[in-house]
Order: structure tokens, then C-alpha cells, then sequence
């Protein structure tokens, strides 16, 4: 009854078979990527505004799913009641409802629903969110990296550990904090945003929320070439 218990509370990793999870974020991220090009399909007839903050949306949305499709360090565990791997399933769903949630800020036909004002702060808002959910997604990963098996100290090993050739194998995850840094210094970029974003005219914040992404995005991926065997 014991073993029932702790197996209950924490599950026996085991790898993915199907890759289930990434397949079901893909279609979801189909269903925001649709709401953004429903709306820029308009682009002739948009206010300058709507048209940056829909640049802002396709920005954050493509570059998430390719840099979510490029991590080296999204988990290939199987999601389990209530294994570390569920609740970083459950952070990745979290960040698509705020992506839908910038999509449709504006109606299909590209009208604002908000006005422009209030269309930029609360984009940055959200985007801050975002930022927010991408800090605890590496937290959580340094968390998986770090779990150990439970016992003596001596004979604890590696409750999730590196994978290698498509196999469990007896070493530790590498911990991401490059990767955790980056995402740091991005979300206190976009909160001071937020302190000042009535400092400036909405085309500015727009315009700084897409620089901020797309410079994101870059680090990501240098850090990530980085890691990647080198060609000889």
C-alpha cells in the first residue's frame, strides 16, 4: 500500500512513445497561428496600430512554436498525474491561451476592440505574462534536471535523466541557466516597459515588443546552435 502511495505521488518516468503532447501543442498553435492570419489577410485596410500589434502577435507565436519545436531542453518524458513533466504541460497551455488571447484583441475584420491606448498596454500586459510563464517553464526544467530518485544520498540518482540515443541513460540533465538568464533579463525589459509604456507613443511599444522578441529569440537560438555538435 505504501509503494501504491508513493508510486500515486511520484510516477515512474518513463519516455515518450508518441509524442502526444508536442503533437496536441502543434494543432493548438494551428488554432492562434489561424486567428492571427484570419485578421492580417485585412491588411490593406488596417489602422497603422492594429497592423503593429498583430506584427507583435505573429512575432511571438511563430518564433514560441519554432523555438518550442528547437529546444534541446523540452521534456521527452512521458506526462503523468502529477509528474514534473504534467505541470510543464499544463504552463504550455497556459502560454497558448494568452497567445489566443493577443490573436484576438481585434476582431476578423481587423477593427479595434480596444482603443489604441489600451490596445498597446494591454498587449504588453500580456506579453509580460507570457514572459512570466516562460520563466517558470526553465524553472520547472531546472527542477526536472535536478530531481533525484529518493533514498540515501549515496544511492540517490538522476530522476529524469539525460537521454542518449533515444534512451534513458545514468547521467544528469544539463541545467539550462543560459537559457534561463536570457528569458531573466527579457521579462525585466518588458516590466519596465510596462512602468513607462505611457511615456511613449503605442507605435513606440509595439515596435520595442517586437525588437525585444525578436532579439529573444535570436539568443535562443545562438545558445542553442551553441550546444549542438559542431559539423568536423
Amino acid at each position: 500500500m505504501k509503494t501504491q502511495f508513493r508510486l500515486a505521488i511520484h510516477p515512474i518516468p518513463e519516455l515518450e512513445r508518441f509524442d502526444t503532447s508536442l503533437r496536441y501543442t502543434d494543432i493548438l498553435f494551428g488554432f492562434v497561428i489561424r486567428e492571427l492570419f484570419l485578421r492580417l489577410q485585412n491588411w490593406s485596410q488596417l489602422d497603422p496600430d492594429v497592423k503593429l500589434h498583430l506584427l507583435v502577435g505573429t512575432t511571438l507565436v511563430l518564433g514560441s512554436w519554432i523555438g518550442y519545436r528547437r529546444s534541446l531542453y523540452r521534456s521527452h518524458y512521458e506526462v503523468k498525474f502529477f509528474n514534473l513533466p504534467f505541470f510543464r504541460f499544463i504552463i504550455d497551455q497556459l502560454m497558448l491561451i494568452l497567445y489566443f488571447r493577443i490573436a484576438v484583441l481585434t476582431d476578423q475584420s481587423g477593427k479595434q476592440v480596444l482603443a489604441v491606448g489600451n490596445l498597446a498596454s494591454t498587449t504588453i500586459k500580456l506579453v509580460m505574462y507570457v514572459f512570466i510563464l516562460y520563466v517558470v517553464w526553465d524553472l520547472l526544467g531546472m527542477w526536472i534536471a535536478n530531481a533525484k530518485t529518493r533514498g540515501k544520498a549515496r544511492e540517490k540518482k538522476p530522476l529524469y535523466p539525460e537521454i542518449i540515443n533515444s534512451q534513458m541513460s545514468d547521467k544528469e540533465q544539463p541545467i539550462n541557466w543560459r537559457g534561463f538568464l536570457i528569458t531573466l533579463g527579457s521579462l525585466g525589459f518588458i516590466v519596465l516597459l510596462w512602468f513607462v509604456h505611457n511615456c511613449f507613443p503605442p507605435k513606440g511599444e509595439f515596435l520595442a515588443i517586437v525588437a525585444l522578441l525578436l532579439l529573444y529569440r535570436w539568443a535562443k537560438e545562438v545558445r542553442t546552435s551553441c550546444l549542438l555538435p559542431q559539423p568536423a
